[in-house]
């Protein structure tokens, strides 16, 4: 199982390839780190039969403390200031002169360099190793670029060096040719005639998935009309959703990969989805389904509980204002109703004084009608918070049922009472 060949797969942008397969470019810095030879190392390269192969051994020794790597590359190609500070220090007053080296005589040092260091060569004893890391490595993130960092710090961790971009790029190309066909034959093995025509439903119109857009742009806000349309898009989805839930955790597939998929199914046109292999949609479109399905019903539970809390909010607030007011109207009956009472104790008025002229006076200090609602307020049981708050949610019922009521239905066929019951507590 091999990757195609004439198309190789693109891991790395032409500045990355640079950096992990290019040249070391040193500074005067690292020069003098990197060339410090010692004896060891300085032994291994003049164990070469001549100047050019000797200070070309230095170099290779170089570049592999650097990067871990060897590199093809002649002399012309080397910064000449590589070479100057090599035969400054290890070869004094002798002169280079610059010839072609022999295939054998480039490759001949690099196993004993790698041993230096306590690495091996790559051999194509390693390739079935890594191409299983790499196909295990597929079920957690798809991406080349994520495969090929994991792929290097198992070589790295082995003391393994790392083969050439090629050999790369075919090992990760057949291990997501190889979870791809691992994902093709679960699908088409999961999936009965009656879940195909479903999600084929999906495929017929243009507007099917444009209409199942991110909650972060459609959900705009928790209007009513606007939460009538996310309540709709989930009923679209709710007969596929039981799949889903069922497939994906057999699939063995990360969180992310999972996400990934979605969002082809969602950069993916209509007509795109209908001309891949089925295997391939009926994979993106179930992922799509679970995620989108999980974040309209999440919408959904916030903005049953923003609508709870604003409710709840306006209710305390309002029977909050009402108790103030029946206090205020209290305080200042209970002020007038004084100045009635002193009418008893007034040795101005005679024992023989006439009822009616001391009810004269009474109405002088609150008229009658303000004297029967006072005597009412203060003979009636006073009334709770509580019970203005309650009065207050009653003259809400109209918005409960258009708002609350719904979205509550909806909710309960997806979340657990344990969470609702949960929900009310947070928010009462």
């Amino acid at each position: 199982m091999r990757a195609d060949r004439g198309k190789r797969l693109t891991i790395l942008s032409e500045s990355e390839k640079c950096a992990l397969y290019g040249l070391p470019d040193f500074d005067d810095f690292q020069r003098a780190e990197f060339f410090s030879m010692t004896d060891a190392e300085r032994t291994l390269a003049l164990h070469r039969k001549g100047l050019e192969e000797q200070v070309f051994c230095l170099l290779q020794i170089g570049y592999f403390k650097a990067k871990q790597a060897f590199f093809r590359f002649t002399l012309h190609e080397v910064a000449p200031a590589d070479i100057t500070f090599l035969l400054e220090r290890y070869f004094p007053h002798k002169t280079l002169v610059i010839k072609r080296l022999s295939d054998n005589e480039c490759y001949a040092p690099h196993k004993d360099i790698a041993a230096l260091f306590g690495y091996r060569l790559w051999s194509d004893n390693d390739l079935p190793v890594l191409l299983e890391k790499a196909t295990l490595l597929a079920k957690t993130d798809i991406t080349p670029a994520f495969i090929l960092t994991e792929s290097m710090s198992f070589l790295i961790s082995h003391r393994i060096v790392r083969p050439g971009y090629s050999t790369l790029q075919t090992i990760i190309g057949d291990a997501l040719l190889a979870e791809r066909e691992r994902l093709e034959q679960q699908i088409d093995g999961f999936l009965d005639d009656s879940t195909r025509a479903t999600l084929q439903k999906l495929l017929i119109r243009e507007d099917a998935l444009s209409e199942l857009a991110a909650i972060k742009q459609d959900a705009k806000h928790f209007g009513y009309r606007m939460m009538v349309t996310e309540r709709r898009k989930r009923a679209i989805l709710s007969p596929i959703y039981p799949i889903a839930k069922c497939l994906l955790p057999t699939l063995d597939i990360s969180q992310l990969n999972i996400h990934h998929y979605a969002s082809l199914a969602n950069y993916y046109t209509i007509y795109d989805l209908r001309r891949l292999k089925s295997s391939h949609t009926y994979l993106y479109l179930l992922c799509y389904i679970w995620l989108r399905y999980r974040q309209l019903s999440d919408n959904l539970l916030e903005a049953f509980v923003y609508q709870f809390k604003q409710l709840d909010d306006e209710s305390k607030e309002t029977a909050k204002q009402q108790a103030a007011q029946a206090h205020d109207r209290q305080q200042q009956a209970v002020s007038l109703v004084g100045k009635l009472l002193m009418l008893y104790v007034d040795d101005e008025l005679a024992d023989t004084t006439p009822f009616g002229l001391v009810r004269h006076r009474a109405f002088t200090i609150m008229p009658k009608e303000a004297l029967l609602s006072t005597s009412k307020l203060l003979c009636a049981k006073p009334i709770s918070q509580m019970d203005l708050r309650w009065q207050a949610i009653d003259q809400q019922a109209r918005r409960c049922t258009k708002n609350i009521r719904p979205w509550l239905s909806c909710l309960i066929t997806a979340v657990r009472l344990k969470v609702i019951h949960g929900l009310m507590r947070y928010v009462g």
